[in-house]
């Protein structure tokens, strides 16, 4: 690290500052004097944009990667999306991301992996190393107890520290002492009164002290709210760029003023540069030249992951898979459009889009007797036709939150849809209003869907009567867009005078996005439903596939509830009353309630599975495919039922983590519930038969053995999931917590060894008195299992 060194010496002050703020909403500036290029990030959880938002490899989401339980598997994904980077010229992969499950509400619960800080470690680990072994440095986010997004960019998390060291921060700990990814994105909200990007517990005493993270904090896109506070307290890079905080020479006049330190500014550029050196990109040219290219062999892999991931929660008397010569109906919207990815900043391009109702008609062929859409799931709509609008728009831009006083420009476009992001965003603008009005004519009469849609907050008025506001039943539009829809009757030929106004939620919004979108919309709920009950009473088995898409699951919102959106659990009870040997096909990425469970023969969870969707959920209905998917997290019947229920999702500003370490299976077995679907359950097309499990070992250095041997007719996978129950010790505990698993796939017939490592951790517990993990002596109980309600068997050891 001797050049790192020499360089930060070699650095002007001007230069340092300028090095730790973002110039684009992707690319940070390096010192072209020096050699020292700039660079690039991108996101991220399910595949790698690059700057231009071309098309790229889309892998299942993190929920479904986690469903797995294979970290080599995940190695390989990493890899791959490393290989993506490379191809696209970017440096660093904005992800994992490693927050936990704690709300089923959580809008980016999709994007998280699991509710179990180990299950989450294990996969998170194996996903930056893949990524790292590129060369390409990973981003492990949000740090920490980012795990809702209702009051994200405010609430403050009232979190205990028993609770943070052995449920929210262990995931990042193993990314950093296990995996040594590269760089640790600081959250929105504020946790225990500090915001997450001016910590000094977590950042400094935490993060870099305790754990020796050598890497750099970066900020969570436009987090930061000042500028000395983050500069002081462990925040390394301002993103986006322009920085609307260290940018324009803020962070330059506050060293220069005595109030932040040169010391502080070089030990940044240090973490910057030596991630720069660790890549190789010192003394390289600047290359933003990026391609994006398809892989045969990366299709296979999200193939292949996407049906390693499913869970087939029920198969009462083998209806799965779909064999011999039976007809089959396929019903719901997401049949046809089946929904790869969740909304927000995870979002992107597919190199390809494929859906179950072509996938699955190719493989039947004339055994698929129809398609019926049942009820519609879209919320958006397509953007206003240019043919309507032949007028233009007008925008009325304004330096302020509202639109007092004059704009300060006026601009006319030919479409509403506009973005004002880093070099575009207008000059000496530091909150950008926006009002836009235009004059359409309409080309068909009808019941049409309007959609106002903005990154802020958006109202859209026709005729001066509000027709849609995204801020009332919003839902995620795409990237960085939110929406909020309503209904009209319009008439072809009549013109309708439109207005859009977008004002941000507070000063320095760093960006700012507007569009309206308007389409017909008659479909007839009822008909709908009547056709989809009518097309499955005449096959032998009906396929109903219901779920969620980007537009009910995004970034930006949490869930309104945990139920099926759009009252598709009518369309399951009525596909059901119609054909009781019906297959549900879950398609979405967050826990659902499903009242219908227990009259369903089949129920297959395919979550959100990336671009390969289709040929994969096909791949494991017709038995080509195992599923090999087990839960990374518990469904309840009742979201009364949950463990944050009622310290969800705050009030007065401030969210209580009242709950404690009794997340996920924690507190269902603490509490002794039931819940509808357990933690570690799944499914296959074949049979296992476990042997007696061993321990060996002494302490707490302890490993598991477990044989297992297929007994069916068909490979298939199994997890051996082990848990560690504590002594009485007079501190409350868990009844039991997962330590470690192993997963086999096996030939049928065939016998493998599930060996899994126990080390200290797994038996210890976090003491706020002496703030160190200890191990209570006495008799712990070591359960092998298959869920965290499928108990095979235990051992007791000392300790």
């Amino acid at each position: 690290m001797a050049d790192v060194q020499a360089l930060v010496a070699d650095l002007t002050l001007e230069e340092k500052c300028r090095m730790v703020v973002g110039e684009s909403p992707w690319t940070i500036p390096g010192c072209e004097r020096l050699g020292i290029p700039g660079w690039c990030v991108s996101d991220g959880p399910v595949g790698v944009r690059g700057r231009t938002m071309g098309p790229g490899l889309v892998v299942p989401g993190p929920s479904a990667i986690a469903a797995t339980w294979n970290p080599a598997l995940v190695h390989e994904l990493g890899q791959a999306l490393g290989t993506e980077a490379t191809d696209r010229k970017v440096d660093m992969i904005l992800a994992p991301t490693v927050n936990l499950h704690r709300s089923p509400r959580g809008g980016r619960h999709f994007e998280s992996y699991s509710e179990d800080p180990e299950l989450s470690s294990r996969i998170a680990v194996a996903y930056i190393t893949g990524v790292q072994s590129q060369g390409v440095g990973a981003c492990v986010k949000h740090y920490v107890a980012n795990d809702q997004e209702f009051e994200r960019f405010t609430i403050n998390v009232d979190v205990d520290e028993r609770s943070l060291r052995e449920i929210y921060l262990p995931p990042f700990e193993a990314a950093v002492k296990e995996a040594g990814v590269r760089a640790v994105m600081a959250a929105y909200n504020f946790v225990n009164g500090h915001h997450a990007c001016a910590q000094p517990d977590l950042l400094i005493g935490i993060l870099k002290g305790e754990w020796g993270f050598d890497g750099f904090v970066v900020s969570d896109w436009g987090a930061i709210k000042e500028t000395v506070a983050p500069a002081l307290y462990g925040l390394d890079l301002e993103m986006a760029g322009p920085g609307r905080w260290w940018g324009k020479g803020q962070l330059q006049e506050a060293v220069e003023a005595g109030k932040v330190d040169e010391s502080l500014i070089d030990d940044k550029v240090r973490r910057i540069l030596g991630f720069l050196h660790w890549a190789g990109r010192l003394n390289t040219p600047t290359d933003h030249d990026e391609a994006s290219i398809e892989r045969p062999e990366h299709r296979d892999l999200a193939r292949r992951t996407a049906a390693e991931s499913m869970v087939l929660v029920r198969n009462q008397g083998g209806l799965l898979p779909l064999a011999g010569d039976g007809t089959v109906a396929l019903i719901g919207a997401a049949a046809a459009d089946t929904a790869l990815l969740g909304g927000g900043s995870a979002s992107l391009i597919p190199h390809r889009t494929t859906s179950v109702l072509e996938s699955l008609g190719e493989r039947l062929g004339p055994r698929l007797i129809g398609h019926a859409t049942g009820l519609e799931m879209r919320r958006n709509a397509d953007a206003v036709p240019k043919s309507w609008i032949p007028d233009g728009v007008s925008f009325e831009l304004y330096n302020s939150i509202g639109f007092d006083g004059e704009p300060f420009e006026t601009l006319t476009r030919p479409l509403p849809f506009n973005a004002w992001i880093g070099d575009n965003w207008p000059e000496d603008c530091d909150t950008l209003s926006v009002r836009l009005e235009f004059t359409m004519t309409p080309e068909q009469s009808g019941r049409h869907r309007l959609c106002a849609l903005g990154f802020a907050h958006a109202r859209l008025y026709v005729d001066g009567q509000l027709a849609a506001d995204n801020q009332v039943d919003g839902f995620g539009a795409g990237l960085g867009l939110h929406g909020g829809h309503g209904y009209l009757h319009l008439e072809a030929g009549q013109q309708y005078h439109i207005r859009l106004d977008h004002v941000p939620r507070e000063r320095r919004q760093w960006v700012c996005i507007v569009d309206v979108g308007v389409e017909l919309a008659d479909m007839d709920r009822e008909q709908g439903l009547d056709e989809a009950a009518a097309l499955a009473a005449q096959a032998d088995t009906a396929v109903v596939v219901v779920g969620s898409n980007a537009e009910w699951e995004s970034e930006g919102g949490d869930r309104d509830s945990i139920e099926l959106p759009n009252q598709q659990d009518e369309l399951v009870e009525r596909v059901l009353d119609a054909n009781p040997n019906t297959v549900v096909v879950l398609n979405c990425g967050a826990p659902m309630t499903l009242p219908w469970l227990d009259r369903a023969k089949a129920v297959l969870l395919a979550w959100y599975p990336g671009q390969e969707a289709g040929e994969a959920i096909a791949d494991v209905l017709v038995g080509d495919a195992d599923p090999g998917g087990r839960m990374p997290t518990s469904w309840a019947w009742r979201e009364q039922d949950t463990p944050a229920f009622l310290n969800y999702p705050g009030e007065a500003g401030v969210v209580r983590y009242g709950e404690g370490i009794f997340v996920g299976y924690r507190w269902y077995d603490a509490r002794d519930i039931e819940p509808m679907i357990p933690f570690g359950h799944g499914g296959s097309y074949t049979t296992f038969e476990w042997g007696q499990p061993e321990v060996s070992g002494e302490g707490t250095q302890r490993t598991v053995t477990v044989p297992v041997t297929n007994t069916g007719e068909r490979p298939g996978s199994e997890v051996v999931q082990v848990y560690v129950s504590p002594p009485s010790s007079g501190v409350p505990r868990p009844p039991k917590e997962l330590a470690g698993f192993a997963k086999l796939t096996l030939d049928p017939g065939e016998t493998g060894t599930a060996a899994i490592e126990l080390r200290e951790r797994s038996f210890a517990r976090w003491d706020p008195e002496t703030h160190d993990w200890v191990v209570d002596p006495g008799q712990y109980q070591l359960v092998v299992a298959a869920s965290a309600t499928d108990l095979r068997s235990h051992m007791d050891i000392e300790v």
